[in-house]
């Protein structure tokens, strides 16, 4: 609606007599323009009807809320009119004028409307000032107890006082246009106008924030004071300062319970491994991760474009995603746009990285000086002459080196990241835009990574009080990562020896012991290309079909493909004799195609009724998973840069390929209910089906229920000062996890490539190479959970939980005789237990000038056990599968001691 004017003025040469007639012919304009706005003023001004409900905002926000529902726009320079005071401001339907009345009132601005122009200036005060006054008053909390302590200062000076035991405070000479300031620990900072007034007494409320967060839950979201499950919440604000290249650093140290590792510092490659509640089967243990309702990799997601991240931790809160919930969920939930200005922000960031610290080494001297008298002592010949030591020193022949590999392998490396977002909407269209990129190297040598990717989040209302809403979803991103051919011989050979040759004076690169140079491989080529392409998209829509009731339906559409350039470059080396090795190129190609579909219908009710609060969810989920892959190699390349397969040897070539799909069903109900606010009750069941199993055991059924008391609304804790908040909660539940590597467990499966003789001919055949078990069921992970949430007064809050977790009919690959010549089938295999004690202590503070603090400790105790065991313990080095033990158990022959011969 706001319409922008510009005037334009610009230097034009011109005779007296044109100047003359332009005059005129402006001037008559002017005279007629002037008529004209006196009558548009008088309509547009009068006619022109405005509805504010403005809480804390500064006056120029009111403004530019004025000019958006309106044509009119202010003139005025700041240098004199103050549009930095906060003002509160309800008006219905109001004219302008008595608008710019009550939002002027007790300032020293005036206005004047000129046409749709309204222009602020400064009013000179003519008045007599109102001559200072003494102001006191009582300062008490919401049950009207009075607050000793709390600080009472005149804004923008440091004059006040506190107040007493009684909560009784006292000023003098207080200017009549004054601004008192009431602030104390645990409750929100209130300001309120003298205005002439000498009693001012006030009532603060306490500081809730945490209460009253909103936080996702499975398909929604809940009130943090009315959860009754375990629910961790990470903010993201204090994200904002962190250069996060992957969002499941995130997770790092945020939420009690939930241990999150970066698993490596390559490129491309530094996601975080998460467990929540400790590690609790013998497969994947990686947790559900639910993007904006659809099932994703959080590498996926860039940690700029999340609006909040919510952690689902016991049976009770994860049990509406049933057979992915075992090891818990991580909702992630984006950016959205809303109502108001377009508004456009750009993050960015630019550092360098390098090695926390490398093992100090020898030079080449100290190192031939210890080889040789390792060698004496076990009565062997000395590796190096007195020669060679002095060649070593000498440091001037490039064959007697003194190299520290670390420095050859690693280096310095910098990181960039750049990201642009735009939001923004109108009443029925909200938008979320959002781009970037990172750019990444690594240190150790030919190490990389450079990711591009956008997101695009539309919300739109239509129909009468916004019934229908339609949104889409939409995200994708390309990744390139690069690294050498074979990272281990890369990170091997960093710890060489600095006796050996790097190049020789030649600058022809060396072999090490006559073997291969794998710096010398990395430089001419032989690196590991991955382009990796990922695409998200959603379509939803959710009609309200009565007050309360509204039905939704979404559909989603994931794929991912890889392209894997795996090249060995051809590569002569000398040998210190003066001969060369040559090793041949090759090259492994491999594509890979993943899809995901995802529908999922629900029916929602939400009701309050006095003093109930009903919420009832009713859904139906259908998922199908497609994967294939081909593969293709050659050798004998003709060059080193032309990476491409048909360059090399056709008599060498070899190709594979596979595929794979699987599909899951569920139904799915819950019921929430709040009744007077403080007794909180819900039920979750989830009836899935897996495509895995046999036909006789695809379906399983997962129930849970949890409840809650609010103590603290309870009457006879209402005397309580110190306290806000006090919740005990409750829960028990049941999931169930069919992830396990074969996709088809239930069924008799003949693998290609098992060739025969028949008659002295070699004949393609096919064989049944793995052993199925058509009595393999879901593994079954049942949870109990004991929790309690307190805040108190003094901005303090904390979260502590108990619980035990035991995860029955433990899916597991079990054990045959060799002499079968098969793959053992996988069984179910026993049952382990994790349980343990997790709590976080939460500080929060408001000071007056708006600076906000906050800080978080957590910590938790796991203990892990092995307890039943079905089928034979498997005692293998490294890791065992042993009762009584933790998963994972290092296992391995015990050293007692040392025996030495003197």
């Amino acid at each position: 609606m706001k319409k922008k004017q510009f005037l334009i003025a610009s230097g034009v040469v011109m005779s007296w007599k044109n100047k003359y007639f332009l005059t005129m012919k402006l001037t008559l304009l002017a005279i007629l323009l002037f008529v004209a706005q006196g009558f548009a003023v008088s309509s547009y001004s009068q006619g022109t009807k405005l509805t504010l409900k403005i809480e804390n905002q500064s006056i120029k926000q009111v403004l530019g809320t004025i000019e958006d529902q309106t044509d009119f726009f202010f003139l005025y320079n700041s240098r004199f009119v103050d549009v930095e005071k906060k003002v509160s401001l309800n008006v219905p339907d109001n004219s302008i004028q008595n608008v710019l009345d009550e939002l002027f009132a007790g300032t020293n601005i005036k206005y004047e409307i000129v046409d749709r122009q309204i222009i602020l200036s400064k009013q000179e005060r003519i008045e007599k000032q109102e001559k200072d006054h003494d102001v006191s008053g009582v300062v008490t909390d919401k049950k009207g107890e009075p607050l000793p302590g709390v600080t009472v200062l005149i804004k923008g000076s440091t004059v006040g006082t506190i107040t007493d035991f009684d909560g009784n405070y006292a000023l003098k000479d207080v200017g009549s246009d004054a601004v008192l300031v009431f602030s104390f620990v645990g409750m929100r900072t209130l300001e309120v106008p003298v205005a002439g007034q000498a009693k001012i007494s006030v009532s603060l409320e306490g500081e809730t924030i945490g209460l009253e967060e909103v936080v996702a839950i499975g398909y929604g979201t809940q009130k943090k004071a009315n959860l009754t499950g375990a629910v961790g919440n990470v903010q993201m604000s204090d994200m904002e300062s962190r250069p996060l290249t992957n969002a499941s650093l995130a997770l790092q140290g945020t939420v009690a319970g939930v241990y999150a590792l970066q698993s490596s510092g390559k490129p491309g490659d530094d996601n975080a491994v998460i467990a929540i509640r400790g590690v609790g089967t013998f497969g994947d243990n990686a947790p559900l991760v639910m993007i904006d309702g659809f099932p994703g990799n959080m590498s996926d997601v860039n940690a700029n474009d999340i609006e909040s991240i919510s952690v689902l931790k016991d049976a009770s809160s994860s049990s509406i995603y049933g057979n992915r919930a075992a090891n818990g969920v991580i909702l992630i939930t984006t950016k959205r746009g809303s109502d108001g200005k377009m508004k456009v922000s750009y993050n960015g960031y630019f550092g360098v990285q390098k090695a926390t610290r490398l093992p100090s080494v020898l030079n080449s001297v100290e190192y031939a000086t210890l080889r040789n008298e390792a060698s004496a002592n076990s009565g062997s010949v000395p590796n190096y002459t007195d020669e060679d030591i002095q060649k070593f020193a000498e440091g001037n022949d490039p064959l007697y080196p003194n190299i520290n590999y670390f420095d050859v392998y690693y280096g310095q490396a910098n990181t960039q990241n750049h990201r642009v977002s735009m939001t923004g909407g109108q009443d029925n269209l909200q938008y979320a835009f959002m781009v970037g990129q990172l750019d990444q190297d690594g240190i150790l040598v030919a190490t990389k990574y450079k990711k591009t990717d956008f997101r695009s989040n539309i919300d739109a209302y239509f129909l009468k009080d916004k019934r229908l809403r339609l949104s889409t979803k939409v995200a994708g991103n390309l990744g390139v990562k690069g690294e050498p051919r074979s990272v281990w011989n890369a990170t091997w050979y960093a710890t060489l020896a600095p006796v050996y040759p790097l190049q020789n004076a030649a600058g022809e690169y060396m072999t090490v012991n006559g073997e291969l140079n794998p710096y010398a491989s990395i430089k001419t080529g032989s690196t590991t290309e991955i382009r990796r392409y990922n695409f998200s998209g959603q379509a939803e829509a959710e009609y309200r079909i009565i007050s309360g009731l509204s039905a939704q339906i979404t559909y989603g559409y994931n794929v991912s493909t890889s392209n894997q350039n795996a090249f060995n470059a051809n590569v002569v080396l000398a040998n210190k004799d003066g001969s060369k090795k040559t090793e041949a190129s090759d090259l492994n190609v491999t594509n890979r195609t993943d899809v995901q579909t995802m529908l999922t219908t629900l029916l929602k009710y939400d009701k309050s009724f006095g003093k109930h609060e009903l919420k009832l969810l009713a859904g139906y989920s259908e998922e199908e998973f497609t994967y294939e892959w081909q593969s293709g190699y050659r050798k004998n390349f003709v060059n080193n840069d032309q990476r491409v397969l048909n360059l090399g040897d056709a008599a060498t070539q070899t190709n594979n390929a596979g595929a794979y799909d699987l599909g899951l069903r569920s139904y799915f109900g819950r019921i929430n209910y709040v009744y007077d606010g403080k007794y909180l009750f819900e039920a979750n069941i989830r009836r899935d089906g897996a495509s895995r199993f046999a036909s006789e055991n695809q379906w399983g059924t997962f129930p849970s229920f949890s409840g809650g008391w609010i103590i603290s609304k309870e009457e006879f804790m209402q005397n309580i000062r110190w306290l806000n908040s006090l919740k005990l909660r409750a829960s028990w539940g049941q999931l169930g996890n069919q992830n396990i590597g074969n996709y088809y467990n239930g069924s008799d499966i003949l693998s290609s490539g098992q060739n025969y003789s028949l008659g002295g001919t070699l004949y393609s055949g096919v064989a049944i190479r793995d052993m199925t078990n058509k009595e393999l069921s879901w593994e079954t992970a049942q949870q109990l959970d004991f929790g309690i949430d307190l805040t108190l007064g003094n901005g303090i809050e904390v979260t502590a939980d108990y619980f035990d977790k035991r995860t029955k009919d433990l899916l597991l690959r079990g054990q045959i005789p060799g002499t079968m010549a098969l793959n053992a089938p996988y069984v179910n295999a026993g049952e382990v237990q994790n349980k343990g004690i997790e709590a976080s202590v939460t500080y929060r503070k408001s000071f007056s000038n708006g600076m906000k603090f906050r800080a978080t400790f957590n910590a938790s105790h796991i203990v892990n056990e092995i307890i039943r065991m079905d089928v034979a313990e498997q005692l293998n080095s490294p890791k065992a599968i042993k009762v009584g033990a933790a998963i994972n158990l290092l296992y391995a022959i015990e050293n007692r001691k040392i025996y030495r011969k003197l």
